[in-house]
């Protein structure tokens, strides 16, 4: 056993795979302007509830995607989701194949606000 930090970064075949499906890519760019939920998703997407769910789970495992609560005045919350992809880059240069992911990140008081300014 090794002491070495595990990479838990995705396979970029992984990436690459699921950039390939044109509804991923559509959850992505959806996701990328506002939260939304399965269901929000599943009308923008034109695909299943259940087909919307399979997607963001594989999105989520590869962290492309994250999950956040949507308060909601009747008391009840929703999960909607949020595109972390900002940029994906594969390099082929010498010889050498490189790839970056740069992923957005949020600030939870920031999302925080925003969420309670929409209620």
């Amino acid at each position: 056993m090794s002491d070495d930090p595990v990479d838990e970064d995705p396979d970029v075949a992984d990436i690459v795979a699921l950039l390939d499906d044109e509804h991923v890519r559509s959850i992505l760019v959806a996701t990328s302007g506002e939260p939304l939920s399965a269901k929000e998703l599943g009308e923008r997407c034109d695909l299943s509830v259940s087909s919307i769910y399979r997607r963001v789970d594989e999105l989520c495992d590869c962290d492309l995607l994250i999950e956040r609560t949507r308060p909601r005045r009747d008391g009840h919350h929703e999960t909607v989701y949020v595109s972390t992809l900002d940029r994906f880059e594969l390099t082929i240069r010498d010889g050498e194949l490189d790839w970056t992911i740069d992923r957005t990140e949020s600030d939870p008081a920031d999302e925080l606000s925003r969420m309670w300014g929409q209620l």
